[in-house]
C-alpha cells in the first residue's frame, strides 16, 4: 500500500488547462506511484481510501506535465466532506480487479444465463466495460440495476456489440415503458 498526503484541487481553479473537462482531482506525484504503474495489466487502475475510509476505485491519470491525477466526481465530494485544498491522506493500491471496479451480481447473474450477453459485452474495450457497469451499479435498488443490466446487454446484442451511447439511451428510455 502506497500512503500520500495530497488536497483536492477544483479545476476551475487549480489546474485552468483541465477547466471544462475535469472538476476535482487529487494531484499525485508519478514518484509516488512509480512502481504501481509499471504493472503489465491494468498500471493505471487503482483502489485508494480518503483518510482510511472507504474503497474508490479509479485510475491514475496523467496530468500532461509528467504528473498524475485521480478524478474525484461529486458524489465522493459529498460523501466523504471534501474542500477545495483540504489535505488528505490517501491509501492507494493496485486494482487487478478483472474490470477494474466491482461487477455488480446482477450482471454477473445475467451472463451466467445468457453466454451471448457475455460474449457480446466483452467485444468492448475495457473502458467501455467499466462504463456500462457503472451504469448497471449506480441504482440503489435491485429490480432498477436488473433492469438496466437486462436493457444494456439486449442493447448490445442487438448492434452485435457496436455501442453508440446515445443510441443505448435512447433504446434505454423507450424499454423503460415495458417494465
Amino acid at each position: 500500500m502506497i500512503e500520500i498526503k495530497t488536497a483536492l484541487s477544483s479545476v476551475r481553479e487549480d489546474l485552468e488547462v483541465y477547466a471544462g473537462v475535469y472538476h476535482n482531482v487529487f494531484l499525485v506525484k508519478k514518484s509516488a506511484v512509480g512502481e504501481l504503474l509499471k504493472r503489465e495489466k491494468n498500471a493505471t487502475r487503482i483502489i485508494f481510501s480518503i483518510n482510511g475510509k472507504g474503497r474508490i476505485h479509479r485510475a491514475l491519470s496523467p496530468s500532461g506535465d509528467g504528473e498524475y491525477f485521480i478524478l474525484i466526481n461529486q458524489d465522493i465530494v459529498k460523501q466523504y466532506q471534501l474542500e477545495p485544498g483540504e489535505e488528505v491522506s490517501l491509501q492507494i493500491l493496485p486494482d487487478d480487479s478483472e474490470y477494474g471496479m466491482p461487477l455488480p451480481e446482477e450482471l454477473a447473474e445475467l451472463w451466467s444465463v445468457d453466454e451471448a450477453a457475455y460474449t457480446v459485452f466483452h467485444k468492448l474495450t475495457p473502458g467501455k466495460q467499466r462504463g456500462l457497469i457503472y451504469q448497471v451499479s449506480k441504482p440503489k435498488g435491485a429490480a432498477t440495476r436488473i433492469k438496466k443490466a437486462v436493457q444494456i446487454c439486449e442493447y448490445l446484442k442487438s448492434v452485435n456489440g457496436k455501442l453508440d451511447q446515445k443510441e443505448l439511451n435512447a433504446y434505454m428510455k423507450a424499454d423503460n415503458e415495458n417494465w
